[in-house]
């Protein structure tokens, strides 16, 4: 047997990018509309049964648990500005006014005034008092007002100047005579609290008019002193040659600190390139490349190169001079480059020793800028400070004369203010009635809310089964995978509207049918990418069986021979061989096992199956070792095959069975995988993208198999449309 050609070595168009270090996502991609489709007439029922559920609850609620509620309405009023004012101006924001609502609320909540309220023989009449009794018929206020503070609800209605009390209870008589204790309690406490308020504000006024007549007095006397002590009789006149002075030296500070900053730099910069912290610029290549002795050696280098490429067309490139004359021009270069290190490396000695001595002089200059600045400021701070001390002694003055007026001002107004019925900031506005209708429950709560549950449960339930099912079972759960590009989907030979009989050689037997223009509209964009990549051996494999690898194998290989190439397909499953059986040929005819052991040669084992479609089949049962195929003949069968046909085409067995597919992809020049629908995992899928993507071989993406036409899909209509077009 002759030794076949080798493999063609051109690039591939797209090799397979590495794969990082992060974790392979298979995360599902949930699709509700479709899913709520899916379970419309479920999500129906539930609707009704949870109306239903609602129903009942309301009926039992009504007889088992009535709630009855009231209210009692606050106003806050806005308070006068001053004693003289005829009416009150409110003219506060809406952010304060609720802010004071809550405030209130939250203490007309307190458990203190709780507990005043309900000490009250009204309060203990009550059906609800009935509840918080000892064995001897006492009632606990202390117990009731710990279910009250649950029960009680205030707070503030936006909008407005109102905040309410809240209250429930079973029986609508109680309603009112709670609240409105409550109510009473509260507005006691708010008229002892105001009256508290003026009082203290009073005192606190009255001692501070006291401390600040006392500080007016020692502050004239103050003044008086540090005038006498310091001799100010009229300013300096030398203050605007001080402030003239001041200014040119800042500014020669400031230049000198630019220039200093940008020596530094530079020097920086320089001693970071003479250190390899920094390449050099190019300026710095350049300014080295005009040395005598580089230019000298790029003209030998010139003057080799000329003599070697007239070597090379006089002699050929694997002549001795031809070498010698590489070698030589190697180490012009070699010696080329490290002179240019060196001269670099001196021009920068240089530039950091100019560099240096720049900031040097700068520094110097610094330090006697700022010598004379400080000088400077020091005089012109000591004439400032006696200035500014009895500026600052009279100006404290005024302002305590003018507080002493307010204060005095203030006094008299909290006195008026006092006496004023309109001061109070709360006053009840509307107090609580006895309530006519239930609050709870109610029917239009409970038929939407046992609808709302029941569907939420129900809808809930199917989501949480569809996020954990990790099958494969519609082409977006495939996207989720990085790096796998979708290639299309064969649907189920009974999904066909069309019926072929089967599907192994759909495409020449049905042409017209959904399958074989399925395995067309795939074979295009397969051909497509190895044409561009220069591939011509392909292989098929599947995570599972059943995945109908064997069956895409045939209707591609016949897709390519009607468009006039020649394929070979090879059945390199050696633990369930079905690929002869599907094109109509002996299954245990010599093949690919025969070749590797050596008993036959590769136009032995080849057998022709139709115009253009040739077959290998997996060989006797007593050859087919599945170790031979990660052999050295192995790799030999794949070269003569791709020397006589145009496109190989191997069928290999699944990934979970054996790792024959994995150990070929090594040899291969490009690999698709198919991936049944509803039977293999995202993480298997998942799992073997990443093994083929880390092989030789370019993975040129996924074909979904088999996938259901369930409701609220679209592939029913897209294979109903593609039948109509064909059979038209």
């Amino acid at each position: 047997m002759t030794a076949a050609p080798s493999r063609p070595t051109e690039p591939r168009l797209a090799p397979n990018r590495p794969r990082t270090a992060q974790a392979v996502s298979t995360a599902s991609r949930i699709d509700p509309m479709r899913i709520l489709r899916q379970h419309a007439w479920t999500l129906a029922f539930a609707g009704v049964a949870g109306i239903g559920l609602g129903a009942v609850g309301q009926v039992a609620c009504s007889i088992f648990y009535p709630l009855y509620w009231g209210n009692v309405l606050f106003e806050l009023q806005a308070s006068p500005d001053s004693s003289t004012d005829v009416t009150t101006n409110d003219d506060r924001t809406e952010e304060a006014v609720e802010r004071l609502g809550q405030t209130e609320a939250a203490r007309i909540l307190s458990r203190q005034l709780l507990e005043r309220a309900v000490s009250n023989r009204d309060v203990e009449q009550t059906v609800w008092s009935q509840h918080y009794r000892d064995e001897n018929g006492t009632f606990i206020p202390a117990d009731a007002v710990d279910d009250l503070e649950d029960e009680l609800s205030a707070g503030h209605k936006r909008r407005t100047a109102y905040f309410e009390l809240s209250w429930s209870t079973h029986v609508a008589d109680d309603v009112p005579v709670v609240l409105n204790r409550i109510a009473e309690t509260y507005e006691a406490e708010e008229r002892r609290r105001a009256d508290d308020r003026f009082l203290q504000n009073r005192n606190a006024f009255a001692k501070q008019l006291t401390a600040q007549e006392n500080e007016l007095a020692d502050l004239d006397k103050a003044i008086g002193v540090f005038i006498t002590e310091n001799k100010m009789t009229s300013l300096n006149d030398d203050r605007n040659d001080m402030l003239l002075i001041l200014e040119d030296t800042t500014r020669q500070i400031n230049d000198s600190k630019s220039f200093l900053t940008l020596s530094e730099s530079r020097r920086t910069q320089t001693q970071d390139k003479m250190d390899g912290r920094l390449e050099p610029t190019f300026d710095d290549i350049r300014k080295a490349e005009q040395d005598p002795q580089l230019l000298d050696i790029g003209q030998s280098v010139n003057i080799l190169m000329i003599g070697a490429e007239a070597s090379k067309r006089k002699f050929g490139p694997n002549h001795p001079a031809t070498l010698d004359s590489q070698r030589q021009i190697t180490a012009a270069k070699q010696e080329n480059d490290a002179l240019l290190r060196r001269v670099v490396q001196r021009n920068l000695s240089a530039d950091f020793k100019e560099y240096s001595d720049q900031a040097e002089t700068y520094t110097a200059l610094l330090a006697k800028f700022q010598e004379e600045f400080d000088r400077q400021q020091t005089r012109m701070k000591d004439f400032a400070g006696a200035l500014s001390s009895v500026q600052q002694l009279r100006d404290r003055r005024d302002r305590l004369v003018e507080l002493r007026a307010k204060q005095l001002e203030v006094i008299g107004s909290i006195d008026q203010l006092k006496a004023r019925d309109d001061a109070r900031r709360v006053t009840i506005s509307q107090r609580a009635v006895t309530p006519r209708m239930l609050a709870f429950p109610k029917w239009k709560l409970m038929l939407p809310l046992g609808a709302a549950l029941s569907l939420g449960a129900v809808a809930g339930f199917i989501f949480l089964r569809e996020f954990l099912d990790q099958r494969v079972r519609y082409a977006s759960d495939l996207q989720g995978i990085p790096n796998l590009r979708l290639l299309g989907m064969v649907p189920d030979l009974s999904e066909d509207p069309l019926s072929p009989e089967r599907a192994e050689r759909v495409v020449r037997e049905s042409p017209r049918s959904v399958l074989a223009e399925s395995c067309r509209q795939i074979a295009g964009q397969l051909f497509k990418q190895m044409d561009a990549g220069q591939l011509k051996t392909l292989m098929c494999m599947s995570g599972l069986p059943e995945a109908g690898t064997t069956s895409l194998v045939t209707n591609l290989a016949e897709s390519a021979a009607a468009s006039g190439r020649k394929v070979l397909i090879v059945d390199a499953n050696f633990r369930r061989a079905h690929l002869s059986a599907a094109v109509g040929l002996e299954p245990d005819a010599v093949g690919l096992g025969d070749c590797l052991r050596g008993s036959c040669g590769f136009t032995e084992a080849v057998r022709s199956v139709c115009d253009g479609v040739d077959c290998v089949g997996a060989g006797t049962p007593d050859s087919r070792i599945y170790e031979l195929l990660g052999t050295v003949k192995m790799d030999e069968f794949l070269a003569a095959a791709a020397a006589r046909y145009e496109l190989v085409i191997l069928d290999v067995p699944p990934a979970v069975v054996a790792a024959d597919g994995v150990a070929l992809a090594n040899r291969m020049d490009a690999a698709i995988i198919v991936a049944r629908a509803f039977q293999e995992q995202r993480g298997l899928v998942a799992r073997m993208a990443a093994q083929l993507s880390d092989s030789k071989s370019q993975l040129l993406g996924v074909v979904l198999s088999r996938p259901m036409n369930t409701a609220g899909g679209y592939f029913r209509k897209n294979f109903e449309t593609m039948a109509k077009y064909g059979g038209s």
